[in-house]
């Protein structure tokens, strides 16, 4: 295999990060949940490492409880005791109540998936402990079954399903699973098992495996223009557009997926089209990878997360440093344009009725029409928004947490720093018992986990500067 990634990152990060062994924060009234939900409440004058161990450990296994498989280890997006209530297994393989799996809370695994074995990596490789590296294995286990859904489980009159990253399975029945899959599965599907591959877990049959499926997938993406098909080969994903447009949006997918092909295969083929890429139209498609005006983030205001889980990728992976440089200013840009954004916006007020938005800024006191910024938005949070439907949530819990893991992400340890007392405050006052949603739940474990490896990684530089 290439070069091991941990080593250049661990690398990367010794010579660029700030010498701290503990963070201050301010006085904040911690809410500590256990398993069983119910929290008891301790005065935090100071944030450290340790602190954040515990938290971190709390949060995952209260989640990895509710929200996975016990068999196969898939994350859903609701608790599976709620599964009688979910789509049918029959109703899935009829394609409702959309092809593309909507509503269904199978629709995103691969991306829970993909996530979590990515921040549980993350943590893990900062300062490792038995349950990381025992949910790492269990989370690497969940993506093969995925992965190997269309081969182990075909579907008739569907020719075109090998190398296919399917939405699903249905808890009850692996052969229910959607074949519409999107563009955000394929792409954290990639990227997580190039990570896990390179890691120190990773047996020699694990990597074997993962060189094999990811060929599979980029054989598949490549015959196909770089687009998604369904498994008839011709019909267009619902979110399975081509990534090859010469445009910000499209360079962040395009050049992450195909590294990442490279790093997790070693096939060559692999970096010499990531290469090619990046030289067309006199490299046109990397310059939209530059920091500037012409940048956009996801329009959707709680999925920009998404691109930069890729751009952070692809800057762990690439080995010039010039490049890298690059990619480190770009993260901090879309870290800093997300925390900026207003909430709803003009994207996101669509999806609600006027009389919707209305009640919810009279109820909860907004200064505005929108939320100006995650700041604004976590500020304002109160823990009584928990009990009263989701609307308030999605705006004070769900939008500033994709913008505090963005931020966790930018490998750039004075704006991380800046952030974390807010993070801290996520963490400890939103009392998870009250979340339904899986995406918010998973979420607020990745931070944790981002949060952790941030605080021991720093620990350990300064300990290896100063001894």
């Amino acid at each position: 295999m290439p070069h091991s990634l941990p080593e250049v990152r661990l690398a990367r990060l010794a010579a660029s990060a700030l010498l701290i062994s503990t963070i201050s924060a301010t006085t904040a009234l911690a809410v500590f949940s256990d398993d069983s939900g119910a929290p008891s409440q301790r005065e935090i004058s100071t944030l450290n490492r340790e602190t954040v161990h515990a938290r971190t450990i709390a949060i995952s296994r209260a989640y990895f409880r509710d929200f996975r498989h016990p068999q196969t280890h898939v994350l859903y997006g609701a608790r599976l005791k709620t599964k009688d209530h979910w789509t049918t297994p029959d109703d899935v393989k009829s394609g409702k109540p959309h092809p593309w799996g909507y509503g269904s809370r199978i629709a995103d695994t691969a991306l829970h998936c993909g996530h979590m074995l990515v921040a549980l990596l993350d943590a893990y490789q900062s300062h490792p402990d038995p349950f990381l590296e025992d949910n790492i294995r269990k989370t690497f286990s969940a993506l093969r079954f995925i992965g190997s859904l269309p081969e182990r489980y075909p579907k008739p009159g569907l020719p075109d399903l090998v190398g296919l990253v399917p939405r699903g399975p249905h808890p009850d029945d692996p052969t229910a699973y959607y074949d519409d899959s999107s563009m955000d599965q394929h792409t954290t599907y990639i990227i997580a098992l190039a990570l896990y591959a390179h890691s120190t877990l990773a047996t020699k049959e694990e990597q074997a495996w993962i060189r094999e499926s990811l060929q599979r997938v980029g054989q598949r993406l490549e015959r196909h223009g770089w687009s998604i098909k369904r498994g008839d080969g011709v019909t267009e994903a619902h979110v399975g557009f081509a990534w090859t447009g010469f445009n910000a949006d499209h360079a962040s997918i395009l050049l992450p997926a195909v590294l990442a092909l490279y790093h997790g295969t070693g096939d060559p083929h692999w970096k010499q089209t990531y290469e090619k890429f990046l030289a067309e139209r006199d490299g046109l498609r990397w310059k939209k990878l530059h920091p500037g005006p012409h940048v956009r983030i996801n329009a959707h205001p709680i999925y920009a997360n998404q691109s930069a889980f890729r751009i952070r990728a692809l800057y762990q992976m690439e080995e010039n440093r010039s490049r890298s440089k690059v990619l480190k200013a770009l993260l901090k840009q879309m870290a800093t344009m997300q925390c900026q954004r207003d909430f709803p916006g003009s994207f996101y007020r669509r999806f609600h009725s006027d009389s919707q938005w209305r009640e919810l800024r009279q109820r909860w006191d907004w200064p505005d029409d929108d939320l100006h910024g995650a700041h604004q938005a976590w500020k304002l949070f109160r823990p009584e928004m928990l009990e009263n439907g989701s609307l308030p949530i999605l705006a004070h819990v769900r939008f500033p947490l994709g913008a505090m893991h963005m931020v966790l992400l930018t490998e750039d340890a004075a704006m991380i720093r800046e952030h974390l007392p807010q993070v801290w405050e996520m963490l400890t006052r939103v009392d998870l018992s009250k979340v339904s949603a899986g995406e918010t739940q998973y979420l607020m474990t990745v931070v944790a986990l981002h949060a952790y490896a941030f605080l021991h990684r720093h620990a350990r530089t300064r300990r290896t500067t100063t001894g």
